[in-house]
């Protein structure tokens, strides 16, 4: 089979059919010379948009945000495949929400849902516009097109600038901890496996760890408040995680706070195993929570 390049594209001919043109030699030749330049370039043009969208994320990782917005851009203004425009929209997208520019993030996931609704991307944002519509209508200052408009809104923005942008809430007598968990629960649910997931385990963790109120009529939250409802909660959660993500970097950190959890409730028997845990797991490496949990087992009961 040739790929053969006319004046109106690619053509793809059976080897019998082009010998039967009666072409001489060097005009096949010419053909496949083309060919061959073609199917490099196509892949040279594949490779390059790989590598802009690779660039882009590593742009992103490193807080160079302007920087990887420009790649992601160039990428959907090129020659690229529909896929490669769908997560370039997608991570545009992402960028924006994690550097809480709401309102541009809600633009760009409704345009990838727009021009690429088949998407694998698309799948992955388009239940959640309709939430994100409500951060924007709560947050973000969006702007109008027609100027006249915008001008009226200038004049009573100049009227109204103390006014507050963001909403608060009255939190009182709402459970802080289990509505946390509500929604660090669907993140893992919904998406299993992901980087998102394994945050979402470490903040639950934190979150059943708990906290205090200051002040003299603070409250106490997760073990703080209740050591016997929180901890097995703790423990089946760090299970999860544990099993998960097994080469999660927090591991070690979360073992060291149940044990600490427990030497404050005086059961210094779990305390001993989840401190040995931590040697056991950082074998040979001398690490800072190795070193930590030794130093405890000489003193547990102090």
């Amino acid at each position: 089979m040739l790929r053969v390049v006319g004046g109106s594209g690619l053509h793809l001919y059976n080897k019998s059919f082009v010998d039967e043109l009666n072409y001489p030699k060097k005009h096949q030749s010419n053909i496949m010379r083309i060919t061959i330049i073609t199917i490099c370039s196509l892949i040279s043009s594949a490779i390059s948009f790989a590598q802009s969208l690779d660039k882009a994320l590593l742009l992103a990782e490193q807080g160079l945000t302007s920087e990887a917005k420009i790649e992601l851009i160039d990428v959907i203004f090129s020659r690229s495949p529909d896929n490669d425009k769908a997560k370039a929209y997608y991570e545009l997208g992402k960028v924006a929400f994690e550097n809480t520019q709401i309102s541009q993030a809600l633009k760009s996931w409704t345009k990838l849902t727009e021009n690429y609704p088949n998407s694998k991307e698309a799948k992955l944002v388009e239940d959640e516009l309709d939430q994100l519509s409500e951060i924007v209508g709560e947050s973000a200052k969006e702007t109008v097109d027609n100027a006249v408009a915008a001008s009226y809104l200038r004049h009573a923005d100049f009227w109204s600038s103390d006014r507050q942008r963001v909403f608060t809430i009255d939190s009182s007598w709402i459970p802080k901890v289990k509505t946390a968990i509500k929604w660090y629960d669907k993140i893992i649910e919904e998406f299993p496996n992901t980087k998102a997931a394994r945050i979402a385990y470490e903040e639950k963790l934190r979150t059943l760890i708990g906290w205090e109120d200051r002040g003299q009529y603070g409250s106490s939250y997760g073990l703080k408040s209740s050591f016997r409802t929180y901890m097995p909660q703790l423990l089946s959660t760090f299970e999860e995680l544990e099993t998960n993500f097994p080469n999660a970097p927090t591991l070690q950190a979360f073992r060291y706070q149940i044990a600490q959890s427990y030497w404050n409730e005086k059961d210094f028997g779990n305390t001993r195993v989840w401190l040995n845990e931590i040697i056991k797991q950082a074998g040979d490496v001398d690490s800072f929570y190795k070193d930590t949990a030794e130093r405890r087992l000489q003193k547990v009961e102090y």
